[in-house]
């Protein structure tokens, strides 16, 4: 493993930026746009807007966005790739704000490949990402695993979903109580029947993840843009370009990758991306007693998770139905003191004498089904779709990007089977449901 993947992402070397020195004798491709020069400057409202060319445009650089421009350039799929980001500094984006959990769990075929895939790429996430200056960055892949607890409520759903996940190739443990106590001695276990692990799974840093596909997607020539997308233009029925405040790259393939903005881009070009954000809480607590250093990423049927945190902290949090779908970030203390702390405190006795720290509020990119688009938009030609992972996207970035880059080169996802979430699904009443949802 380690040997193939080193072979297949050894650095590159001698591609020349599009946008570095010499840039205006730059061209592109002479298949793709006929040759032609790449950049000129043209007046709108008074101010100077530079015009490039390039064969895609990205609009959104946390995860999917970079990952998409990185298996675009490493497959040599495309020569000139742009990626427009409005938070370059990832204050508000759902990869920065992200827990970092890892899983394989899921209950469709599509995530559990989409995951198998990007957890093995994360083993070699460094070799993957190597630049000039040495490896990629170490992104902290902890694989502690995941631990989803049952009761009577949710047991046979998660027994039936583990059978799946076996089936599809998931190494998972079925624990029953004696194993938990044995294993995990500070959770109480009333009213719990067992446990799935998942073997593999685990967290990391999601900085981490989206510098490494960063630096060495720029390394292979694709332009950042920190400004935001103003406009994406089209003409008989086919995008033609993007605007930001400052530059117009006019290009035949535009990729919405702007995780809970995907809906608002995907207006801008007049199509219909149906994903909405809803506001996430987390937060993070200092514990009386460092025993959790090793735990898994453990989910209780009560909805709350938990996972260790560095410093002898743990990390926590727990979706609820009316959390705002909306873009807020306002960090709600009171929540956790009224909604989680008892259930967690219940669950875990220690942590009964734990000290709220920190915390904040982030965004999920929420579609009517709890899955991610992934391709084509039915009703553009040229414009791609790679948002709505519902809380998945660090999960499943590595592979999306590589399934979203061979659609754009050729013409579909070859490595990775994502059958069932294209975005015609919505229109034709194709909703794959998502029941691993945390």
């Amino acid at each position: 493993m380690v040997d193939h993947l080193q072979a297949m992402f050894a650095p590159r070397r001698g591609i020349p930026s599009l946008f570095g020195p010499g840039r205006h004798r730059r061209f592109c491709p002479a298949g793709l746009l006929g040759g032609r020069q790449v950049v000129c400057h043209l007046q709108r409202e008074g101010i100077t807007l530079e015009e490039v060319r390039a064969d895609v445009a990205i609009v959104g650089g946390g995860v999917m966005g970079p990952s998409v421009a990185y298996h675009l350039r490493r497959m040599n799929l495309a020569e000139n790739v742009v990626v427009f980001e409005q938070d370059p500094l990832h204050m508000h984006s759902s990869t920065g704000l992200s827990a970092g959990g890892i899983r394989q769990l899921f209950s469709s075929a599509a995530n559990i490949a989409l995951a198998r895939w990007s957890v093995a790429f994360y083993r070699e996430f460094p070799q993957a990402t190597a630049t000039a200056q040495g490896l990629g960055p170490d992104v902290g892949f902890r694989r502690n695993g995941y631990l989803f607890l049952l009761d009577g409520g949710n047991e046979a759903g998660l027994l039936r979903r583990a059978d799946f996940q076996e089936r599809h190739g998931v190494e998972l443990e079925r624990l029953g109580v004696q194993d938990i106590q044995s294993r995990f001695p500070e959770l109480a276990t009333d009213g719990l029947t067992g446990a799935i692990f998942g073997v593999q799974d685990g967290f990391l840093d999601p900085y981490q993840v989206m510098r490494g596909f960063t630096d060495k997607a720029r390394e292979l020539g694709v332009r950042f843009v920190p400004e935001e997308v103003l406009a994406i233009k089209t003409s008989d029925g086919a995008v033609q370009a993007v605007e930001s405040a400052s530059l117009r790259v006019m290009a035949p393939v535009v990729v919405d990758a702007a995780g809970a903005w995907a809906g608002a881009v995907g207006r801008l070009a007049g199509v219909d991306v149906p994903v909405v954000p809803t506001a996430r809480q987390v937060y993070v607590c200092q514990v009386p007693e460092d025993r959790f250093g090793g735990y898994p990423l453990t989910v209780d049927p009560s909805g709350f998770y938990f996972r260790p945190e560095a410093g002898g902290r743990i990390l926590c949090g727990k979706s609820f139905p009316d959390d705002p779908r909306d873009f807020v970030w306002d960090w709600n203390r009171s929540l956790f003191q009224d909604a989680i702390w008892p259930d967690l405190a219940t669950r875990v006795p220690l942590l009964e004498r734990l000290h709220l720290e920190s915390g904040w509020c982030g965004l999920y990119e929420v579609t009517p089904d709890d899955n991610a688009i992934i391709g084509p938009h039915p009703d553009l030609k040229g414009f791609f779709v790679i948002a709505g992972f519902s809380g998945h996207g660090m999960m499943q970035g590595p592979a999306a990007g590589l399934a979203l880059a061979e659609m754009i080169g050729y013409g579909e996802s070859r490595s990775i089977d994502v059958a069932g979430l294209d975005a015609r699904r919505f229109a034709e009443g194709r909703l794959l449901r998502e029941d691993a949802v945390v």
